[in-house]
């Protein structure tokens, strides 16, 4: 997926998650819950899938363990946009609930510099700095020789 795709796909989960921001609350958790897994099974658009599955994942109660562990499984394969989505939010504590089950672990330092730049370059300084310890805390930073 080249940039331009990229950008449109994110802009087009950051409308659905609009969208269920502001639907959340008019039901109860539960249905809110069953109306979001209705939703995840059902459509076969990505941006849409990633938008519920980030909502509903994140949802202390309304949600059941056997949901959940769908929702989690799907994040897992789609951690980049998921990660990308969360950034863009500043969802620094649903980022942290992610390392917990050892997510950015399982992805490598190359990905964690890739959501570096991607927090640099969209200006989300909240994201940036916890990034930032999360790379130190993960993987620590080398240190350069600038002798001359």
């Amino acid at each position: 997926m080249n940039q331009k795709d990229e950008n449109r796909f994110s802009m087009d989960v950051e409308v659905v998650s609009q969208a269920l921001r502001q639907r959340s609350g008019r039901d109860s958790l539960r249905q809110e819950g069953q109306k979001l897994y209705k939703k995840f099974t059902e459509t076969r658009q990505e941006p849409v899938r990633l938008a519920v599955a980030l909502r509903a994942f994140f949802l202390d109660e309304g949600v059941s363990e056997e949901e959940r562990e769908e929702y989690g499984a799907y994040l897992q394969r789609r951690f980049r946009p998921a990660v990308r989505q969360l950034i863009q939010e500043d969802g620094v504590d649903r980022l942290e609930r992610l390392k917990e089950l050892g997510w950015f672990e399982k992805q490598g330092r190359q990905q964690l510099d890739d959501f570096l730049r991607m927090a640099r370059e969209q200006g989300k300084t909240g994201a940036l700095v916890w990034l930032l310890h999360v790379k130190e805390e993960l993987w620590g930073y080398e240190d350069r020789d600038f002798e001359l």
